[in-house]
């Protein structure tokens, strides 16, 4: 009778183990598609072709341009 209660309680620790090891396994679609909080949008300079974040680029003549780019002409 020992032995049958013994490999009961070994026989739910595995199952134990393995269900928690296969559900960190998942992942959870849901968190992947979040952005980042800090996220934001990037806009392309339409002068010289550089991907910039909306806050550093500035509007002129309706067209989105970088805003300190030297190089940019």
């Amino acid at each position: 009778m020992g032995r049958i209660i013994l490999l009961i309680i070994i026989g739910f620790l595995i199952y134990l183990v393995l269900r928690g090891f296969f559900r960190s396994q998942l992942k959870k679609p849901d968190d992947e598609a979040k952005p980042p909080a800090n996220a934001e949008d990037m806009v392309r300079c339409q002068r010289c072709g550089v991907n910039l974040p909306r806050s550093e680029a500035v509007e002129q003549d309706g067209k989105l341009v970088c805003r300190e780019n030297p190089n940019c002409k």
